[in-house]
């Protein structure tokens, strides 16, 4: 989650309401959305240097806004690109599978039909995504760029931590990957609901 969130602040300064919502339209395939594991992620970070706070009063209501520091700076570009740590993908709730067959039939079925149908709902949410996105690549970077330039600081981050010699670049990289891992969550679950398809079929014919 700190990563994350730090991978947030270098391109804008966020108040934690914004951060989530960033992750709700973005990320909830990747982690919580929880206002709790976001604000402990900040704490950890705060006490750590990487972030720091501005406070401030906006319509009468008292905010915090968040960016990141250069120690949070220097820490990304050790963390950004490492290799991924499949030991740390893990599911708990995978575990229920996993002792599945204690349970009565029926509660096996319920198991299984309830499996399809959020895995369905995910699909068609992931897909929806990916045909919003269709024919408008420039004209999302080029909005990118607009509102990142806007802040020298921001802009200074991203090629800092890029090594690219222009913003545009940079968007550029950052959008196509998040369109490949968007494609990867859309065929895992399309692997996931086939899996679960079979076997609520076998489990009914058991």
């Amino acid at each position: 989650m700190e990563y994350i969130i730090l991978s947030m602040l270098l391109c804008k300064a966020m108040t934690v309401y914004e951060i989530r919502n960033y992750i709700i339209k973005n990320l909830t395939t990747v982690c919580s959305n929880s206002l709790g594991s976001i604000q402990t992620a900040i704490k950890k970070m705060l006490s750590k240097g990487y972030i720091e706070v501005r406070e401030y009063v906006e319509n009468g209501l008292n905010k915090k806004k968040y960016s990141i520091t250069d120690k949070g700076l220097s820490e990304y570009k050790n963390w950004v690109g490492t290799p991924i740590n499949l030991s740390k993908m893990t599911n708990m709730e995978e575990s229920k599978l996993f002792f599945l067959g204690i349970a009565p039939k029926e509660k096996r079925i319920s198991f299984l039909t309830a499996m399809n149908k959020d895995l369905e709902g995910q699909l068609k949410a992931l897909t929806a995504i990916k045909e919003s996105t269709l024919n408008i690549k420039e004209a999302i970077i080029d909005d990118n760029v607009r509102n990142i330039s806007k802040e020298t600081k921001h802009v200074d981050n991203l090629l800092s931590v890029s090594n690219e010699k222009d913003l545009k670049s940079v968007l550029l990289n950052t959008y196509d990957y998040q369109m490949e891992l968007l494609e990867y969550s859309i065929e895992r679950t399309k692997f996931d609901l086939s899996f679960y398809k079979n076997l609520l079929k076998k489990e009914r014919a058991r």
